[in-house]
């Protein structure tokens, strides 16, 4: 039999060179919408982070050439809750790209010392257990005697540079390690996602653990996080995804509701769904991905949390949901500088743009201002035809450098427009309707008059003799 030259490929995470059957994929038959199909070969997880804490939802489809049991593991910062997660999370994210398209196992006393298993329970296809442990040794000991409990064969020695790897992970104080015991068939099958949710400072993902694995892969990873991912913020073999074929970069606002749809446990992360229509945006989704060698996966995706900006913008409609034909205003505020921030003193401007762009994403209307202070405008816009719109304020250094930008939506729906009425003061109005009282009195008058008249002559004539 060959060596394992996988790390469990959906979730990236090391087998540890274990002398097993090789595994491979299973895989469909798609039309591809973007470079990052939910259904398409290779690793993908969905992230969660609000900042402090990560749900991480793991997922693959995967089968060996005979029944098999291979071991998967992979570290942590923290002590994580373990629970079964659902395929409807990936079909949700795959639906949401779409729509925006451009029994405890005890450790044997005086053999892992102060490691201590956690937890431990069989979730479908996969028996999950988490250790914590501080020592390399501790922590080789556990991987070689689970194996074998658990009817993993032919487990050889952990080679020198997996070594490496583990004891850089644990210097880094990555003490919670998983331990994922999976059987495989011949037959392709999806495993059931697993839903993993700990403490972390920064988004986390761990990727050098495979790089002692051998072969090409494609990783992608499904972030959703409180602020827009950029480019500049991943690892350099790392990008954000795109749609095809006008590669448009795969990142856009999600509300609380689309949140929900994906994953409760991931809608809890950012606060609770507010009570209002349109709901608000609550968090960014960026589709991320990595195409190479595994053995050049030397780096683990950490993006810490973004430091506070001394400049703000915000940008604020009046009605985020109208008729045809109906004013809507908006308003942009900048904030230069906020409290004990400063700027170097050289000579610039800040141009502050407003923009109004239709759901194609073409511009529409556009707003410019130049200040070097704070700086608050409305202005008035009446949609002509029914859709959604995304307006854009964004503040530029000198106008060519974006500094901070804001967002939202305005929702359009159809109705009967025309041409409005001018608009009576209602001085005038009291005025005019005391004329039409005053005129209908004066020819109730009238008519009283002449019918009394033309009945005292009438009879005056009909009595003469």
């Amino acid at each position: 039999m060959s060596k394992l030259t996988f790390a469990r490929l959906s979730i990236l995470f090391l087998i540890f060179s274990f002398t097993l059957i090789p595994l491979a994929h299973a895989d469909r038959g798609i039309l591809p919408l973007s470079d990052v199909d939910v259904y398409g070969p290779g690793q993908r997880a969905i992230i969660a982070w609000n900042g402090e804490r990560e749900r991480l939802i793991l997922s693959t489809d995967l089968y060996a050439d005979r029944n098999s049991r291979v071991l998967e593991m992979l570290p942590l910062p923290s002590n994580p809750k373990v629970e079964k997660g659902a395929v409807e999370s990936f079909e949700e994210v795959q639906r949401l790209m779409m729509r925006n398209l451009p029994k405890v196992m005890a450790p044997e006393r005086g053999l892992e010392k102060g490691l201590m298993v956690v937890f431990h329970e069989r979730i479908g296809a996969h028996d999950i257990t988490v250790v914590e442990a501080t020592s390399l040794e501790e922590l080789i000991e556990f991987i070689s005697r689970h194996a074998a409990q658990t009817g993993v064969s032919n487990t050889p020695e952990v080679r020198e540079g997996t070594r490496l790897i583990l004891e850089d992970y644990l210097d880094r104080g990555f003490r919670y390690w998983v331990f994922d015991l999976v059987d495989l068939t011949p037959n392709p099958n999806t495993l059931e996602p697993i839903a993993y949710e700990f403490q972390t400072p920064s988004l986390y993902f761990p990727l050098k653990i495979s790089s002692t694995a051998k072969g090409f892969t494609n990783i992608v990873l499904y972030l959703i996080t409180p602020s827009e991912i950029l480019g500049e913020e991943l690892p350099a073999p790392m990008r954000v995804a795109r749609y095809l074929p006008n590669e448009q970069a795969i990142r856009f606002q999600v509300s609380h509701e689309d949140l929900s749809m994906i994953d409760k446990g991931i809608s809890s992360l950012f606060n609770t769904m507010p009570l209002i229509y349109p709901p608000p945006s609550a968090a960014w989704f960026t589709a991320v991905k990595y195409e190479g060698e595994l053995s050049e996966l030397d780096f683990d995706l950490e993006i810490p949390p973004r430091p506070e900006r001394c400049r703000l913008i915000e940008v604020n409609v009046n009605i985020p949901w109208c008729n045809v034909g109906e004013d809507v205003e908006i308003s942009v505020k900048y904030t230069h500088l906020k409290p004990e921030c400063y700027e170097v003193q050289v000579l610039h401007h800040h141009q502050i743009r407003l923009e109004l762009f239709d759901a194609e994403g073409v511009q529409i209307r556009s707003w410019r201002w130049r200040t070097e202070s704070d700086l608050s405008e409305t202005v008035s816009w009446r949609p002509l035809e029914a859709g959604e719109f995304l307006v854009k304020a964004s503040s530029w250094w000198n106008g060519e450098t974006v500094e901070v930008e804001d967002q939202t939506k305005i929702i359009v729906h159809e109705s009967t427009y025309s041409a409005p009425t001018p608009e009576v003061e209602p001085t005038y109005r009291v005025r005019w309707l005391l004329y039409g009282v005053l005129t209908a009195v004066a020819c109730m008058l009238i008519g009283v008059g002449v019918t009394y008249w033309m009945l005292k002559h009438g009879l005056s004539r009909v009595l003469k003799p």
